[in-house]
């Protein structure tokens, strides 16, 4: 494949959850220099905690993992964030397993055994396709958002929030129109440490005020960011 192509995935960032420690040097080998940020995990619990810390385009996972499986990780992200996007590369190509990896919200599934790096590249590129040209979505009062690359615009210009505030905002955006419970904060945003929900609200209201969009609270449940 050609750099110039693979150069498109420089604005991504990557996720690797493997715990053979051969493999995630294999994956970092072929990959780090392309994407934009890299992050690795040995385990289906330290990738979770990964993908909350950090901005995670697409995350590379397999199936058997310490601590918890992969598809326990995943069903936990999809939890938070709907949409996205995972590749499963195992030895344990089973047709459960591909049924199952499916299932789980995987968009592709590769086998250790016959996978090279360029078909691993290949299925990064083809599976970020789609975010590489995506429109920005209006959510009113002149505020647009970049979701792949989770930019905020008002009146095209870039806007920019406070730590915790960002997150809290991205989370409602990964689920626009949907509720984001407390507990759903407090897990992505807190990392699962319990917080006083007036603190929460007094977050929401200052996210309402700076970008005066429409965030409806659902009485002793969360959230809603309303397109």
């Amino acid at each position: 494949m050609y750099k110039s192509t693979l150069e498109l995935l420089s604005n991504f960032s990557v996720l690797i959850v493997d715990d053979d420690k051969l493999v995630r040097d294999m994956l970092k080998q072929g990959l780090k220099e392309y994407f934009g940020e890299f992050y690795e995990a040995k385990d289906g619990l330290e990738g979770f905690e990964a993908f909350k810390k950090n901005r995670v385009d697409i995350i590379v996972t397999d199936i058997l993992l310490p601590n918890i499986s992969g598809f326990e990780m995943i069903q936990e992200i999809l939890k938070l964030k709907p949409n996205q996007p995972f590749v499963v590369v195992t030895s344990y190509d089973t047709n459960q397993n591909i049924l199952k990896s499916i299932q789980n919200g995987a968009v592709s599934f590769l086998r250790k055994s016959v996978m090279n790096i360029q078909d691993l590249q290949t299925t990064l590129l083809l599976t970020l396709a789609s975010k590489i040209d995506q429109k920005h979505i209006s959510i009113g009062n002149g505020i647009t958002i970049d979701l792949g690359r989770e930019i905020i615009y008002k009146d095209n210009q870039p806007l920019f929030l406070s730590q915790i505030s960002n997150k809290i905002f991205w989370l409602l955006c990964y689920n626009l129109n949907m509720l984001v419970t407390y507990e759903m904060i407090e897990d992505y945003v807190y990392n699962n440490q319990s917080v006083n929900k007036s603190a929460i609200h007094t977050s929401i209201l200052r996210i309402k005020k700076q970008l005066g969009i429409n965030i409806e609270n659902i009485v002793n449940s969360g959230y809603i960011l309303k397109k």
